[in-house]
């Protein structure tokens, strides 16, 4: 369970608060007026995350990568077409 510390508590202490996020791995949410604004998280935790979201671009990129390039305007009529036939189903009552 993350630790929860005001940004004038966290000043204070820095050095308390770095030990305890490296050598504890604690994670420690900042707040300012009660609302939190950021979080100190273990390095290999924060590595790991953006590890993570580097993988996860790849695979929009790959998806992306594989479908067929569409002209803009035949993209943008399909578009039109699917929103007027939502919104007939709406205005019906239809699923």
């Amino acid at each position: 369970m993350p630790i929860r510390m005001g940004a004038r508590e966290a000043r204070k202490r820095f050095s308390e608060l770095l030990g305890r996020v490296h050598y504890r791995g604690d994670t420690v949410i900042l707040e300012s007026s009660g609302r939190p604004m950021a979080a100190v998280v273990p390095l290999e935790m924060y590595e790991r995350m953006l590890a993570e979201r580097e993988a996860q671009l790849r695979v929009v990129d790959e998806m992306r990568a594989a479908l067929p390039a569409l002209p803009e305007d035949e993209v943008d009529q399909d578009i039109a077409e699917a929103l007027a036939a939502a919104r007939e189903r709406n205005a019906t009552g239809g699923t």
